[in-house]
């Protein structure tokens, strides 16, 4: 690979748990400089703020339980293949994720993802469970300790990453 060259590789950036809080996640992508950016909801309008910033970004996003109210035709959950990859995307409030990762990888694994995001507990997660990638971002806002995930993507593998927001 000669000099400012980028290795042929897709880069995800994955948010959750924002609440109005944009700034680290503006700052990551800027870092980053990814691909696609995921937003695993908590606020949808943040999702809308990073469009609006970065507006040929590909931007995908769910609804969260604090966006019942927000009047977004945003779903509740997504799946969708990224260079060779499925991923399912959710905010986990509807799966319990607060208690137990049982009902989120099997629904992943019924939706025949290999990849499961969620976000909801402000946690960062990361781990495989029966074959599918189970990964939590934490909270991309101001609630203690703030974070986000990368998602690398080459010829049908991934690989995860949990970072954390030094500001």
């Amino acid at each position: 690979m000669q000099r400012g060259e980028r290795e042929c590789f897709m880069r995800i950036a994955v948010f959750s748990d924002s609440h109005g809080v944009t700034e680290p996640m503006l700052a990551a992508i800027e870092e980053h400089k990814p691909d696609m950016v995921l937003h695993l909801g908590d606020y949808v309008r943040d999702a809308e703020a990073i469009a609006a910033y970065f507006p040929s970004l590909d931007l995908r996003y769910v609804r969260g339980n604090c966006d019942a109210y927000s009047h977004s035709d945003a779903e509740e959950n997504l799946l969708f293949n990224a260079d060779g990859v499925r991923i399912f995307m959710t905010h986990g409030h509807l799966y319990g994720v607060k208690r137990d990762l049982t009902a989120l990888a099997g629904a992943a694994k019924d939706a025949g993802a290999r990849l499961a995001l969620f976000g909801h507990t402000h946690i960062q997660h990361l781990e495989e469970r029966g074959g599918i990638t189970l990964l939590n971002p934490g909270t991309a806002g101001r609630f203690g300790h703030s974070g986000y995930a990368v998602v690398e993507i080459k010829d049908g593998a991934f690989s995860c990453r949990l970072e954390t927001d030094t500001e």
